[in-house]
């Protein structure tokens, strides 16, 4: 590697691909095939914890791993990589190789240690290390002793260290000046054309992939291809786990209780024990993006002195007929908060659930829950897989399959923007659960109603403008919604069917004053639909959340064993309902007719929210009461959020 006369034949174009770009290319693929050999050896010494791993499995895991060991070594070599690539002719000093050299060495070097250590650590915690490591343990005033026993303990991981860094230096090679340098006219031009070239790479390695669909992939995402938590380890790699969370937000155990008190108080054990026989009744659940309650016709006659229509004219024909909520709420203000949510009955507090070191924590949803008892399931959601993290996240929570635009398989139904337009995949949706042995769960999550609020060509005169742009992309997805329950109707499933329709998240309001605060920022739909109509039409004016619909349809179908949920079965007569949200660092907790604010220490708001939509009468002071009531209810709340989380005890026992 060190024969420059073989990197100087290696030129394609002297004046585009230099002896330097070349070996910059050359140590980064060097770097990932030490992250590759770390995952290999990650899984040898840890296979224990891995009984029922099959070759091809693993084989689809280590292929997996791939695009993390991209965005980790990336994340890891970027400077390097960009003091390697700068346009300015200094990059061959000697001395400014000199020190990039030990900086590749260092950062390198840091990044297969972490891996390394992570064989030995993994097996205690069941998780990569990430970035709340220094958090728990950077305080420790004998960490140096520690490592240093676990030298000892773990000799073989020091020798395997020693080998890859004189790998990585054997395989440095040297960086030379191109023929290039000397005629500044070409060299400066193309060599900042090459800087953007890498950068543009390296932003979409980081990101993981192209698409304006993609958004920066998470350690959630590696649950895409596992069959369990423990698989995310490897996937992952210990370098992106620790910088991909630096800044994440580390959740500390609060003490309001002690264990046993805070359990009297609140638990999300459910034992939902039942005599009665369980009901195997498919269950289909509609995430419509964006249908915040504001603009639901039917759950706002009082807007506008009466006179107020809304925009969804089918989706209020199918609440007349149903057993739906009116002061229901979203318990984030984003779609990737809502999946687990409505799924399995997860919040997220302080920060969306899906994207934070929780994620991998072992728990069933209602997928899993209902795959036990024989169900078949599948979620559907029709941008470019990979989107959002959906297809990673519904794995998670237990799906068995995802379908997205990949599976749909016509890109002439694509908007141009997101992915397929919600009338025909939702009517894909309808006709693919034709095809599922029953009985079934299924989820799709609409997408048409996002900006930019495209609606189709052939529509565009069909449905009348709004005030905003929103409003007609509504009128299109809720005219897609009535297309497919026509479509659903008519199939011999459908009337064994429990529906359940909802909507993602809110959106901050544009049009009336009610809905612009803290508590309209949170209002959705939230409709329980039977064709035979097991649940009578009714409009329950308790309040409701997303949390609770899992506990909701495991009651409704009579499911008897006991179960993880955040939120409130709302067929149980006994039970108080409730609502918890985060908005911006303030927790809202309802409960009948009033909502709390809470700063995490002291309530710093009390609300009649029914009587008092726009929030302006604070009860603080007047109902004490009342405070201490809820302030005790939402301590305990998120004691058990915290601590569960923390200490990854989210299963029934």
């Amino acid at each position: 590697m060190r024969d420059n006369k073989f990197w100087k034949r290696f030129w394609i174009n002297p004046l585009i691909i230099s002896n330097a770009n070349v070996m910059i290319a050359w140590r980064f693929l060097v770097v990932m095939l030490l992250f590759s050999v770390t995952r290999l050896l990650f899984y040898v010494f840890n296979r224990h914890l891995f009984v029922d791993m099959t070759p091809g499995h693993l084989g689809e895991l280590m292929l997996q791993g791939l695009r993390f060991d991209l965005a980790g070594a990336l994340y890891v070599n970027i400077l390097n990589i960009a003091l390697q690539s700068i346009p300015l002719r200094i990059r061959y000093h000697t001395i400014y190789q000199s020190v990039t050299k030990w900086l590749f060495f260092i950062t390198n070097g840091v990044a297969i240690m972490v891996n390394l250590i992570d064989i030995a650590y993994f097996p205690f915690t069941l998780h990569r290390t990430d970035w709340s490591f220094f958090t728990e343990f950077g305080n420790n005033n004998n960490l140096l002793s520690i490592l240093g026993a676990g030298c000892l303990q773990y000799w073989y991981l020091v020798f395997i260290f020693i080998f890859f860094m004189v790998v990585l230096v054997k395989s440095y090679g040297k960086a030379e000046p191109s023929k290039l340098t000397k005629k500044p006219v070409l060299f400066y031009p193309v060599t900042l054309a090459v800087l953007l070239l890498v950068i543009g790479l390296s932003v979409a390695g980081i990101r993981g992939g192209f698409t304006r669909t993609t958004r920066p992939i998470t350690l959630a995402d590696a649950g895409a291809k596992a069959n369990n938590p423990a698989e995310l380890g490897i996937v992952l790699n210990t370098p992106f786990s620790m910088l991909r969370t630096i800044n994440a937000k580390v959740l500390e155990e609060k003490h309001y209780y002690s264990d046993s008190e805070v359990e009297s108080i609140y638990s999300p054990i459910h034992k939902n024990l039942t005599d009665e026989k369980f009901q195997k009744k498919n269950v289909v659940i509609l995430i419509l993006e964006s249908f915040a309650r504001e603009n639901v016709g039917s759950m706002n006659r009082y807007l506008e002195n009466g006179t107020y229509k809304g925009y969804t004219p089918f989706l209020d024909s199918l609440i007349s007929v149903s057993h739906s909520y009116y002061d229901a709420f979203a318990n984030g203000r984003k779609s990737i908060e809502a999946m687990p949510s409505v799924l399995a009955s997860v919040p997220s507090l302080y920060q969306p659930f899906a994207i934070s070191r929780y994620a991998s924590n072992h728990m069933k949803g209602l997928a899993a829950l209902l795959k036990d008892e024989g169900y078949q399931t599948a979620f559907f959601h029709g941008a470019p897989n990979g989107s959002m993290g959906f297809d990673a996240m519904s794995k998670l929570l237990g799906y068995d399959a995802y379908y997205g635009m990949n599976e749909y398989g016509n890109n002439a139904d694509f908007d141009g923007f997101w992915g397929i337009k919600d009338e025909e995949f939702l009517q894909y949706f309808a006709n693919k659960m034709g095809s599922f042995r029953q009985p079934f769960l299924t989820t799709v999550f609409t997408l048409s109603s996002h900006h930019p609020f495209h609606v189709p060509e052939k529509y565009q005169h069909v449905f009348p403008e709004g005030k905003i742009p929103l409003h007609k992309c509504l009128r299109y997805s809720d005219y897609a919604l009535r297309r497919f329950f026509k479509t659903a109707s008519q199939q011999s499933w459908y009337k064994n069917t429990i529906f359940v329709i909802t909507a993602d998240h809110s959106l901050p309001a544009v049009v009336h004053n009610e809905y612009k605060n803290g508590l309209g920022d949170f209002a959705i739909p939230i409709v329980f639909f039977t064709p035979d109509h097991s649940l009578p039409p009714v409009q329950d004016t308790r309040v409701m959340q997303q949390l609770n619909v899992m506990p909701t349809l495991l009651d409704y179908l009579h499911y008897p064993k006991p179960y993880f949920a955040f939120g409130a079965d709302m067929l149980d007569k006994n039970g108080a309902p409730f609502v918890v949200n985060d908005d911006g660092g303030v927790m809202q907790y309802m409960e009948g007719d009033y909502m709390l604010r809470f700063d995490g220490k002291n309530p710093i708001g009390l609300y009649r929210f029914r009587e008092d939509v726009m929030l302006t009468n604070n009860l603080l002071n007047k109902e004490p009461v009342v405070v201490n009531r809820m302030t005790q209810k939402i301590k305990a709340i998120l004691q058990q959020y915290n601590n569960r989380l923390i200490r990854n005890q989210m299963v029934a026992r």
